[in-house]
């Protein structure tokens, strides 16, 4: 590795802090919501993930290396860094991992009893062991392939490492959009369609009948969910998987259509008449692995 990296730690704040610790008034009332046992639970779990970030910190000190530390939610740009650090769970990796290009990022978990840490390789045990590796270039580097979104209507395109969802904004709503892959295109009305990669194939794609594939698989797939089969309705694009050169269009035929990156925290509009092109993305997520 670079003998001294400009290091970004991307940290996510605790559930804790951003409830019981808020002084808002808007908040008090959570207080009265939960017996004194959860609120324990959750000041344990505040705690713990802060004591690990702390450690976090005197590794990297400790190992001569210097970094910007900043919470998840902060907009910064991603480019001045060589390297990035996230210190959460799939989250906070997740949203690392759609603004990296072509920077390596290491996964740390901060709290494996409590936080789901697929993507994350790291946690406060392992953490000071791998870096040392990692400063030597003894580790390994999972390769994972991401979508690129495009939009026809100016919007600023996207990436998006596990999967996306495009459906109307009120999910009592139905979905109304054109599906398009090589020459066939389709009218279709249903809960909405997921795009995923094979990275994200293991989640909300499997849960609605998707296949599994393997993780750093350069296959696409997607799935309509709950298709209206109203009035003998019958469709040919109810699910598949689509080859790396080949492209998805999505056209929306919804007044207040969104599309949904990697969860819920990026929802953008999708109105009446926007085309997205989704495809296999020029540039995967490098992740340090152990």
């Amino acid at each position: 590795m670079k003998s001294k990296p400009k290091i970004v730690l991307l940290y996510k704040n605790s559930t804790y802090a951003e409830y019981f610790l808020n002084t808002q008034r808007r908040f008090s009332r959570l207080k009265g919501l939960f017996n004194s046992e959860e609120v324990q639970r959750f000041r344990k779990t505040h705690e713990s993930h802060f004591v690990a970030l702390s450690y976090v910190e005197a590794v990297l000190k400790d190992a001569g290396l210097k970094y910007t530390k900043l919470c998840r939610g902060t907009p910064f740009n991603y480019h001045r860094f060589d390297f990035v650090i996230t210190f959460g769970g799939d989250g906070t990796f997740l949203e690392a991992a759609r603004n990296v290009k072509k920077q390596k990022i290491w996964g740390v978990n901060s709290d494996p009893k409590w936080s789901v840490g697929r993507f994350c390789s790291g946690n406060p045990k392992n953490f000071k062991s791998m870096l040392e590796d990692i400063l030597k270039d003894q580790y390994r580097t999972k390769i994972f392939n991401r979508l690129q979104l495009d939009f026809d209507n100016g919007t600023q395109g996207i990436v998006a490492l596990n999967d996306v969802l495009i459906c109307h904004q009120n999910p009592a709503a139905m979905s109304r959009y054109n599906l398009k892959l090589a020459k066939e295109k389709e009218e279709q009305k249903s809960s909405g369609v997921w795009v995923s990669t094979a990275a994200g194939s293991s989640g909300a794609i499997f849960s609605a009948g998707g296949k599994l594939l393997p993780e750093q698989s350069p296959l696409i797939q997607y799935r309509p969910r709950e298709l209206y089969l109203g009035s003998g309705l019958k469709y040919n694009f109810t699910g598949n998987v689509i080859t790396p050169k080949q492209e998805f269009l999505v056209t929306s035929l919804m007044r207040e259509g969104v599309i949904f990156v990697d969860g819920s925290h990026v929802c953008l509009p999708f109105s009446f008449g926007t085309t997205v092109k989704i495809y296999k993305s020029s540039h995967p997520l490098k992740v340090i692995w152990s």
